[in-house]
Formats: structure tokens, sequence, C-alpha cells
């Protein structure tokens, strides 16, 4: 039996897509139409909360909010620091990473606009791309803190985050909306890296350090974006 273009593959790498011309996020018509089937859902109380394509502009548009795609899985291969560490492994070795990490559930959508979440978080340093601290910075807006280096694109962005509700309850129901479970415990962040509390001190450096924090970082991203997708693969088979 052929199998539908729009069905769901958890084990599709975006490396492979036709469209493919270095970034899935912009070019894959297939990872749009899959956002489209994924993040139109309903919520816990029952509101279909729906993702669609507007035909002016051609862009995602989701709860009423214009979004685009976003990578949350990544090897920081070009941030400094990073990218030394990123050399030292053979070219095959670094494939087998960027390979684990660019299939459907290493993507996820954010609001779009000029300066919006899904830049800031790749320009701000304390952040540098860690879609780990990302979350930390969504956890701290629904319960009201506003320390973080993301805060004010986040209160701009506040309607959005609020179709997912308010306060613990809000931000629960948003990580399990976009099936991130495995990236929280007990209603704070599961680091990818060694850090073992329960709130990040922005002020350290964010990236790994050494190779081998850098690989069990990896390895970590690599081990998210696997469980998301067994979750989105369940969640598909269920729907």
């Amino acid at each position: 039996m052929p199998v539908d273009d729009d069905d769901i593959d958890v084990g599709f790498n975006f490396r492979d897509d036709p469209d493919y011309r270095g970034d899935a996020d912009r070019d894959s018509r297939k990872l749009k139409r899959w956002h489209q089937r994924l993040w139109n859902k309903a919520l816990p109380d029952g509101r279909v909360v729906e993702c669609v394509v507007d035909p002016a502009t051609g862009g995602l548009v989701h709860g009423g909010v214009p979004v685009s795609s976003d990578t949350i899985a990544t090897t920081h291969s070009r941030y400094s620091g990073a990218k030394s560490l990123w050399a030292e492994f053979a070219e095959e070795e670094q494939e087998a990473y960027e390979r684990s990490i660019y299939t459907v559930s290493a993507f996820i959508i954010f609001p779009v606009r000029p300066q919006s979440l899904n830049q800031r978080r790749g320009t701000t340093w304390a952040i540098s791309d860690r879609f780990d601290l990302t979350l930390e910075c969504i956890r701290q807006h629904y319960l009201g803190m506003t320390g973080s280096p993301l805060a004010d694109v986040l209160a701009v962005d506040a309607h959005y985050f609020r179709l997912f509700g308010e306060g613990l309850t809000g931000f629960i129901t948003y990580v399990e909306f976009f099936h991130l479970q495995d990236l929280v415990a007990d209603g704070t962040i599961r680091w990818f890296d060694e850090f073992d509390g329960n709130a990040w001190d922005f002020t350290s450096p964010p990236l790994p350090q050494s190779e081998a924090s850098y690989r069990r970082y990896l390895s970590n991203v690599a081990a998210f974006v696997a469980a998301r997708g067994e979750r989105i693969d369940a969640w598909r088979k269920a729907a």
C-alpha cells in the first residue's frame, strides 16, 4: 500500500527531504504539513487549537497566532566553544549526530515576528539555542517570574502561551500538548547537561566546556529526540 505523504513518519530524516536546501524549518513543505497535523488538536478542557495555513502569507497560524517552525535539537557546532569541540569529531561521527536529531520530533512551532522567540533564543548568549534553557524560560514565564533572558519576548507573546492556561497548570499543559514530557520532571526541567539543580543560573556558560561533557550533552539531546518521537508516534496512532 502506498504511504500517504502526509502520514507522519517519526523516523523520516529531513535531510533526505527533496525540498531540503540546508534548513528544513524554511524549506520543507512536508514539515509544514506535519506541523499542521501535530498541533491541530484539543486541549484538556476540550478547546481545539487549530493549526492552519494563512492563505495570504503561506505561513502557519496556531490558535490565531502566526507561528513558524523551529529546530529544538542542535549540535551547537557553530557556537563559540562548542565549535572547537565539534571539530575534533570524525566526519562520520558528526554525520551520525546530525542525522539522529533531524526528525520531526526535533521541531516545534513558536510565535513569529521580528525578534521573536525562535530568533532570540539563538542570539542570546545565555541560551545559545539550548532548548532545555528555552523551556526553563517558558516555565518561569508561566510562574510569573521575570528574570530570565527571554522574559521580555515571552511577555510580548503572552497571549499565545495563555492559550494553554496559566501558572504551573498552564506550563504542564503546554509541555504535554507539544510532547515535551521527557524534558520535565515534577514541574522542573531535566537538563541536557549534568547540572542537577532545579533552577538554572543564566550567568553560567550555557554550552559544555569539555569533550566529555559535550558528548554527554549530545547523547542527552539525541535521547530526548528519540523519546519525543515515541510519544508523537503513540499519539499519532491513537488519534
